[in-house]
């Protein structure tokens, strides 16, 4: 049966709770997900109680940033338990560093004259990890800018007056901390790290898989086949 191993729950960036993610996963015959919010795993409880009563498994995982240019690099690691580890303890520490990151971002937009406070953004963010999305919509809401994009261009993108850097991990080390965790690093969604040939593609997949890389989730309904043949050919030689 099909299987979906990269997921967001509100925890982060997803639209519904994990009951529900479950729930939509198990009507639409699906036979396992992979939860995967960016830098929390608290969604994973509530999933696996969810997944219980409908007979459906639910893998534990969570999606990491990393430092990467030009593009961007997210590695998901899958079977990573809730509970102390060498990756669980970084991530408390990445969500502290956000905490304080939000904090700066809306202490620079009230600088510029914005009428927005971090209680507002925390409430937009619904209990989930909170992040520059729910400070957009509350920007939005207040009429400060007229959509996500807006407030994005016009403030807290990289560049604009209100943003704040971001703490990230190595690909090298958040691999490292996903094996001594007992977990798998995925290397996702690859066409977004900006590799312009296929040469670039080769060098970066071989360098990732000597750090320890167990795979490459590179199958999305909004990419076009060219763009995945190349990681594809990637992994084929490696087989």
């Amino acid at each position: 049966m099909p299987v979906d191993l990269h997921t967001h729950s509100r925890f982060s960036d997803g639209s519904d709770t994990p009951t529900e993610l479950v729930t939509k996963a198990k009507a639409i015959g699906l036979s396992a997900i992979a939860l995967t919010d960016h830098d929390t795993l608290e969604g994973i409880t509530e999933a696996r109680s969810a997944a219980a009563r409908l007979g459906i498994e639910v893998v534990p995982g969570v999606e990491i940033s990393c430092e990467w240019s030009p593009g961007t690099l997210h590695m998901v690691v899958l079977f990573l338990e809730p509970g102390p580890g060498p990756l669980q303890d970084r991530l408390a520490g990445l969500q502290a560093a956000r905490a304080t990151r939000n904090d700066r971002i809306v202490e620079k937009l009230s600088d510029l004259g914005i009428d927005i406070t971090i209680e507002e953004v925390v409430e937009e963010a619904g209990g989930g990890v909170v992040g520059r999305p729910h400070i957009a919509a509350v920007l939005v809401r207040k009429g400060a800018v007229e959509d996500i994009r807006g407030a994005f261009d016009e403030y807290i993108a990289n560049g604009g007056p209100a943003y704040v850097g971001r703490e990230r991990l190595t690909p090298e080390e958040s691999i490292d901390l996903a094996r001594r965790s007992g977990a798998l690093a995925i290397l996702s969604h690859p066409y977004t790290m900006g590799l312009e040939s296929e040469t670039q593609f080769r060098e970066a997949f071989a360098h990732l898989a000597a750090s320890g890389m167990t795979g490459i989730d590179c199958y999305y309904p909004d990419t076009h086949r060219t763009n995945v043949m190349p990681w594809q050919r990637c992994v084929d030689r490696s087989a």
